[in-house]
């Protein structure tokens, strides 16, 4: 069996199959003599209006650190998020301390309640309805202390017997 002409006119060699090459083995490039070695910067330029370097700044200007200055209002792509809306809560605060003043003053005691747990609510997770949960305890706490005063008079006025 033949193998076909070669480039010079011969047969080529039989095909030996080569052992697979390792796709993740780091590659390894011959340097180049006329190249000089990779320089990296080692910082930022400073900003526009600022001296070049190796010159003093001037007295007014602020000393410049370099880079990107990492504070507290950078971007943290895995900080908690802001829950949307208003707080469930604090509306029904509102809603159920005002109803109170229809309904005798037993609902404002449950607004009372909401409001101040729905206060701490938006306070912990940043949500919106602050306003509302504290509107719900004042209105709440006054309905409340009204309804309280009302029946403290009703039992004095009974204690006295002036109620007949």
């Amino acid at each position: 069996m033949t193998n076909g002409p070669g480039p010079d006119g011969g047969q080529f060699p039989p095909h030996t199959p080569r052992p697979p090459a390792d796709p993740y083995a780091p590659v390894d490039y011959p340097a180049s003599p006329d190249l000089p070695p990779p320089a990296y910067p080692t910082g930022y330029p400073p900003p526009p209006g600022y001296p070049p370097p190796g010159y003093p700044p001037p007295p007014d200007y602020p000393q410049y650190a370099g880079g990107y200055q990492y504070g507290a209002d950078s971007y943290d792509p895995y900080r908690p998020t802001k829950p949307m809306g208003t707080n469930g809560k604090a509306i029904a605060a509102l809603a159920t301390s005002l109803a109170g003043l229809l309904f005798c003053g037993f609902p404002s005691v449950v607004g009372l309640i909401l409001g101040i747990i729905a206060m701490r609510e938006t306070r912990r997770t940043g949500q919106d309805g602050y306003g509302l949960a504290l509107a719900g305890v004042i209105v709440g706490g006054l309905v409340t202390a009204l309804f309280a005063v009302y029946v403290l008079f009703f039992i004095g006025l009974a204690a006295s017997g002036s109620l007949v």
